[in-house]
């Protein structure tokens, strides 16, 4: 009986070992030269990083990957609204104790016609899309991110008066729908792919989408993973991706039949307490405008909206609260100003 028992702690020490090398296994990064690096956050949450050549897009590329099993891991899920008052990331993830942390959707609200997209969270709905169809930016409330009651998490399409009439406690519209339904859509998004599009406005969806940029994206997988990505840009150390390669990069290196891309550029931000003293692993590429050469783990971007990775015991709250967060004396407002 002894003997037996040795060997179920055995096999379950070796399989707690391995089970970051088999979530590296079993997302084909075919980066043969450097295939990154994975750590354990806490039971069935991990965290995926890789800095380097991309042989397939055959530029340089930095991306971090949160893959967190459903069925296992021991989270609170908060979609946090803090639109009224903009924070950084690193900042909301601190005072709440989050395990780790990403921006979310667009949080704009517009001089000329007020928000861009849809936000609910524990069955308040904290702001609506009041830009009018005819605005450049309408586009980008185009799909949601929504929790379901059974714990997990979808990814659909739908419009303002589909988001207000689900009975979905948390909704994150964004845009645009990168795959559904195991369908990799996003690569068709863009209308016009190839010449000059200086001429449309920045905001349009076929230059906002088709640049190679710092971006962000929400994934799930038939196996109940949820996988939150960042890719960063705008440095010679991290070229950036367009929405087609994002969908790519989901659709055939992490297995995602769903997925949605979320706000990017300046506002791509993911924290992990810990990792570094402000706890963010990516590369903020707003400091980039005062300093081009800069490539650091600061200048954040203030935010309005993020989704937290909150523990779920009281053991695990403790755990966090002895790692601390510095302040990101670098930090910078976003220019379009909160209502």
């Amino acid at each position: 009986m002894r003997l037996i028992q040795c060997i179920i702690i055995i096999l379950i020490f070796f399989s707690a070992c391995t089970s970051p090398n088999k979530i590296l296994k079993s997302v084909n990064t075919r980066f043969p030269d450097n295939p990154g690096k994975i750590q354990k956050l806490t039971k069935g949450v991990f965290w995926l990083s890789w800095l380097g050549k991309d042989t397939v897009l055959n530029k340089m590329e930095s991306m971090n990957a949160l893959i967190i099993n459903l069925e296992s891991a021991p989270l609170i899920y908060d979609f946090s609204w803090f639109n009224d008052h903009r924070k950084t990331l690193s900042n909301v993830a601190d005072s709440t104790l989050a395990i780790a942390a990403v921006n979310s959707g667009y949080f704009e609200y517009l001089n000329d016609g007020g928000y861009v997209s849809f936000h609910k969270s524990k069955g308040i709905v904290n702001q609506e899309v009041t830009i009018p169809a005819s605005h450049t930016r309408f586009w980008k409330h185009q799909a949601a991110f929504v929790q379901n009651g059974d714990g997990g998490f979808a990814i659909i399409p739908g419009n303002q008066n589909v988001y207000k009439q689900l009975p979905i406690e948390n909704i994150i519209s964004s845009a645009p729908l990168l795959i559904s339904d195991g369908v990799p859509v996003g690569k068709y998004f863009v209308n016009q792919k190839e010449g000059d599009k200086s001429h449309l406005p920045g905001e349009h969806p076929d230059r906002h989408q088709a640049g190679f940029g710092p971006r962000m994206a929400f994934a799930t997988t038939a196996n109940r993973r949820l996988i939150l990505l960042s890719v960063d840009g705008r440095s010679p150390s991290a070229q950036g991706i367009n929405a087609e390669e994002l969908t790519e990069l989901l659709y055939q290196y992490f297995g995602a039949s769903h997925a949605i891309n979320m706000d990017g550029g300046g506002s791509l931000t993911m924290f992990v307490r810990g990792a570094t003293p402000t706890g963010v692993v990516n590369y903020p590429s707003d400091q980039r405008k005062i300093n081009p050469d800069g490539f650091d783990h600061v200048g954040q971007r203030k935010i309005g909206m993020a989704f937290l990775l909150l523990p779920k015991s009281e053991i695990l709250r403790k755990k966090m609260k002895k790692k601390e967060v510095t302040i990101d004396s670098l930090a910078m407002d976003y220019t379009d100003n909160p209502k």
